[in-house]
C-alpha cells in the first residue's frame, strides 16, 4: 500500500531562516502590543537617528533629542533597526524576500561546512548583519546631517539580493563583471524609480540610500565568502 504524500511545509525554507524570519513578525507584533511610552523608548533606543549620529556631544539635535551617548550607543542601531518595521506590509515584504533569498544562500554555506551546520548559519547571520551595518553607513552618509530614521531589514535583505546575483555567477565571477554590473544598473534604478513612487504607493518613504548600502556590503562579504571556491589552474 503506498505511504501517503506528505503535504509540503508551509514556508519551504531551511529552521534559521525561516526563524528569523518568524522573529520580524514576532518582534513588530509585540512592539504593537505595547504602550506608547514603550513603543517610543523602542524606536529611542533601536532606530537609527541621522541627526542624533552627527550632532556633537554637546548640542542638541534637531528633533530635540540627544546625541548619542557614545560609540557603541551609535553602533547599536545600526543592527537593531533591522528588527523594527514601520507597518506590517514592511515587516511582511521583508520576511518573505528574506525567505526567498536566504534559502539558496544557506545552502550553499551548507555545502562548504557540510558537518558543521552552526558555522553556516552563523556565516549568513553575519554576511546579513555586515550588509545591514554598510546600509546604515551608506544611509548616514547620505543623508548627512538631519535624515528621517530608519528602521527595517532591507539593508541586510539588499546585501542577500547582490549574494544571490554572484552566486548565479558562480565562484570566479567578480564584481566588475559585466552580467553583475548590469544587475547592479538595475537594481539601483529600481531603487531611484521606488523612491519617487514609495509614498504614493506604498504610502511611506522609502531608505533607498540603505538598499545601496546594503548591495554593496552584500556583494563584498559575498565575494570573500566565494573567494575560497574559485578554480585554481591545474
Amino acid at each position: 500500500m503506498p505511504s501517503p504524500k506528505r503535504q509540503p511545509p508551509i514556508i519551504n525554507a531551511p529552521w534559521p531562516v525561516a526563524a528569523f524570519a518568524i522573529l520580524l513578525v514576532v518582534l513588530h507584533l509585540v512592539r504593537l502590543l505595547l504602550p506608547d511610552p514603550l513603543q517610543n523608548a523602542v524606536y529611542y533606543h533601536g532606530a537609527l537617528f541621522p541627526e542624533r549620529f552627527w550632532a556633537p556631544p554637546e548640542a542638541s539635535s534637531l528633533t530635540g533629542l540627544p546625541p548619542y551617548s557614545g560609540p557603541a550607543a551609535a553602533f547599536l542601531p545600526m543592527v537593531s533597526s533591522a528588527l523594527l518595521h514601520a507597518d506590517w506590509m514592511h515587516v511582511v515584504l521583508n520576511a518573505a524576500f528574506l525567505v526567498a533569498l536566504a534559502k539558496p544562500l544557506l545552502e550553499l554555506m551548507r555545502s562548504i561546512w557540510p558537518r558543521r551546520e552552526p558555522a553556516a548559519s552563523l556565516l549568513l547571520l553575519a554576511l546579513f548583519l555586515f550588509s545591514q551595518v554598510a546600509a546604515s553607513l551608506f544611509y548616514l552618509a547620505a543623508t548627512y546631517p538631519d535624515g528621517g530614521l530608519m528602521v527595517g531589514a532591507s539593508g541586510g535583505i539588499s546585501g542577500l539580493v547582490a549574494a544571490v546575483l554572484l552566486l548565479r555567477e558562480g565562484p570566479d565571477r567578480w564584481l566588475l563583471s559585466r552580467p553583475f554590473l548590469i544587475a547592479s544598473g538595475l537594481f539601483v534604478a529600481a531603487n531611484a524609480l521606488f523612491a519617487f513612487v514609495g509614498p504614493e504607493l506604498l504610502g511611506a518613504s522609502i531608505a533607498w540610500q540603505a538598499h545601496i548600502g546594503g548591495y554593496i556590503g552584500g556583494a563584498i562579504g559575498m565575494r570573500a565568502i566565494l573567494w575560497p571556491m574559485r578554480s585554481r589552474p591545474a
